[in-house]
């Protein structure tokens, strides 16, 4: 009898020991983030994901022990996974309040601003919401970008009211724009890094910077129904920890774009 209950004893702690080491061997559960092709903040490199934001994320997952796969979409496509629960984390964002009941917005990671061109030699100067009446305003959306415009257009005063003409990408504006498809005084609404990265990759010209409309930075949101709010406080830690660190910067300062200021 002693002997059995011996065997049995050393058969459980055999079983357990087994257990324990296919639980430690187990992979991490894959937590899964959709952008866009952004450039320069987010673009296809070698076929992967890569960009500030991309290096950024990838470092927070390390440090929280994540095994985090990006993927590269189309903006729309990318916000239809957020919505249906099919991603955990969706960049690059503005915290609106729009996008609050889908996702939330993380601390900031870039700064940014949204200006406001115009056709070479136009004698327009951006000073306002006033300023845009009347006129035809390229926008790609939607986004961030397009929210944002629509949120200063209804700020106007009464009178002939402007109008936002959304597209597909933020190219197809700036090629509108230069041929005057916007009319003769037709605008852009854009973000300037944005802007200023397709007219020089695309050797485009006939646009001038007419005035910042609006200062903003850029962060990750994760998908309420995917990430629970303890661990959204854990990515906040650990991204405010990377920033606090230095590594932040050092992995932004490549791409010559504002870092955001570290937040507590």
């Amino acid at each position: 009898m002693r002997r059995k209950l011996r065997l049995a004893i050393q058969m459980c702690g055999l079983f357990l020991a087994v257990s324990g080491s296919a639980a430690a061997a187990a992979p991490l559960p894959e937590r899964v983030f959709v952008t866009e092709p952004f450039p320069p903040y987010t673009f296809e490199q070698n076929g992967e994901p890569a960009g500030p934001m991309v290096d950024v994320l990838k470092a927070v997952c390390t440090r929280l022990d994540w095994r985090c796969r990006i993927e590269l979409l189309p903006w729309r496509r990318a916000l239809a996974m957020a919505e249906r629960g099919q991603a955990d984390g969706l960049f690059t964002v503005l915290d609106t309040p729009q996008r609050q009941a889908l996702m939330r917005a993380s601390l900031p990671v870039l700064d940014g601003r949204y200006s406001v061109f115009a056709r070479a030699g136009q004698a327009f100067s951006y000073t306002g919401a006033a300023s845009l009446m009347g006129r035809q305003i390229g926008v790609y959306g939607p986004s961030g970008s397009s929210i944002s415009l629509q949120v200063l257009l209804e700020s106007q005063p009464s009178g002939e009211p402007s109008q936002a003409v959304v597209e597909p990408d933020n190219l197809t504006v700036l090629r509108k724009l230069i041929s005057g498809r916007y009319g003769p005084d037709g605008l852009a609404f854009m973000n300037e890094n944005v802007a200023l990265w397709l007219l020089r990759e695309h050797g485009l010209t006939g646009l001038q910077a007419a005035g910042v409309a609006k200062q903003f930075n850029y962060s990750f949101g994760l998908v309420r129904k995917r990430i629970s709010e303890s661990e959204f406080r854990r990515f906040n830690r650990a991204l405010g920890e990377l920033c606090r660190s230095g590594r932040t910067a050092e992995l932004i300062r490549p791409y010559a774009l504002p870092a955001s200021p570290c937040t507590k």
